[in-house]
């Protein structure tokens, strides 16, 4: 039997580039965004958990300070997935208050034609 720990509660990869990567190396944002070829309202806006994560800028950070693009893009990923969770009893109930289609077991077999071609 197998056991997953997941965090309740993971944080913005945000803050864990701003401590781990800008403050440990001393660099101001504008420094940073410079550096990574972005603008520095681009590189606040994530910093300071307002946007998320794109591929495109955990490859550059990769590319720039060497922290693994895919382990960035796995914080973003579970912080997306805790945020989703919240969410779960509210989508929940609005999915079952929604009006249903036909069940699939009273559905007709659709038809299917097949044509062939010969040359």
């Amino acid at each position: 039997m197998s056991i997953t720990y997941q965090l309740e509660n993971p944080g913005h990869p945000g803050g864990f580039v701003r401590r781990n990567i800008l403050e440990a190396r001393n660099l101001t944002v504008m420094a940073a965004a410079s550096l990574l070829g972005v603008t520095r309202q681009a590189l606040s806006d994530f910093l300071n958990e307002k946007t998320a994560l794109t591929a495109e800028l955990a490859l550059r950070i990769e590319t720039v300070f060497g922290c693994s693009m895919e382990t960035l893009m796995e914080l973003q990923t579970r912080f997306e997935i805790a945020n989703a969770r919240k969410h779960q009893a509210e989508i929940q109930s609005e999915l079952a208050a929604a009006p249903r289609v036909q069940d699939l077991a009273d559905r007709p077999e659709p038809i299917v034609k097949r044509a062939y071609a010969i040359g």
